[in-house]
């Protein structure tokens, strides 16, 4: 099995063969609780007004998503699981938008199979792949985005780096990677009171590794990616 590590938008649009886009601040973590609180499949799209189109025309039931962490206008919710909690979404279907995840899913043209990655799913989409038997494996460490462009970031490279290791089957200490990533820049914003669209339950959701037992398949459908639970 040939294990490819690549970032951001470039390195999702060279990906091949099964392919993991990484985002764990906050992309695919939400997902994770999502279908934990029963939703009933996610509908991945990389632009505002397409996302905001599809819920008019019935495709939803709730957008959610983010432009540089913030909640856009009409969404109901934000890229967050703090958002979700305690909202009724069971049996229902979710426009998911972010600059992040959802973007580079879509950038993936040239990849057999997509799955979505984050720490809490990272064990169940490595086990996933593995009874797929792949030739060749992509992890795309997908970073942040913003007005200034793109940069690596080190919670994403990191899962990638871990999830590599128990493909490899030369696994790292989970605990050890959390420790890390807990550590670093992007994870000091949840919590801070002058960034309210980071709250530390947030993090909490992010740093659960391998808590949740499905990896996430994102299947191609007409312009959108449909997320399902495998």
């Amino acid at each position: 099995m040939e294990i490819n590590i690549l970032s951001l938008s470039d390195g999702a649009k060279i990906a091949k063969g099964i392919t993991v886009i990484i985002d764990v601040y906050r992309a695919f973590t939400t997902q994770s609780f999502a279908f934990e609180n029963g939703v009933k499949d996610i509908l991945n799209v990389s632009d505002i007004e397409h996302a905001l189109d599809m819920k008019e025309n019935g495709f939803g039931d709730f957008c959610m998503g983010e432009i540089g962490g913030i909640r856009p206008d009409n969404f109901d919710f934000g890229n967050s699981p703090y958002d979700l909690k305690g909202q009724n979404i069971k049996d229902k279907t979710i426009i998911h938008c972010t600059m992040n995840g959802t973007t580079g899913a879509k950038l993936a043209s040239n990849a057999d199979l997509i799955l979505g990655g984050a720490l809490i799913n990272a064990k169940a989409t490595v086990n996933f792949i593995k009874l797929q038997k792949p030739e060749i494996v992509s992890l795309v460490a997908m970073g942040a985005r913003s007005t200034y462009g793109e940069k690596r970031t080190e919670e994403d490279e990191l899962c990638a780096i871990y999830m590599k290791s128990l493909l490899e089957e030369t696994p790292i200490q989970s605990q050890e990677i959390v420790k890390v990533i807990d550590s670093c820049k992007e994870s000091k914003k949840f919590g801070d009171p002058f960034q309210l669209q980071y709250p530390i339950f947030d993090k909490i959701q992010a740093l659960r590794i391998n808590e949740f037992d499905h990896a996430i398949l994102l299947e191609r459908s007409e312009d959108y990616l449909v997320s399902k639970i495998k």
